[in-house]
């Protein structure tokens, strides 16, 4: 968990995505497609604040096996 004014990078967001889908290669290959929940790449998504914002909150919903 990251703290209050952090800066998120993509490369944080990856280490999540690594994190709540166990390997590195699902995870990559999750940030290059467009997912249903999301409607865009989280590739894509990472570039901006809200983006990055809406990715995490994806992962957490599928960390906690909630619908997307």
């Amino acid at each position: 968990m990251v703290g209050f004014g952090t800066v998120v990078t993509g490369d944080m967001v990856f280490d999540r995505a690594v994190e709540v889908l166990g390997t590195a290669e699902r995870a990559a290959e999750w940030m290059g497609c467009k997912d249903s929940g999301l409607g865009f790449k989280p590739d894509d998504l990472v570039k901006t604040d809200e983006g990055t914002a809406r990715v995490l909150h994806c992962l957490r919903r599928l960390e906690l096996e909630q619908p997307v």
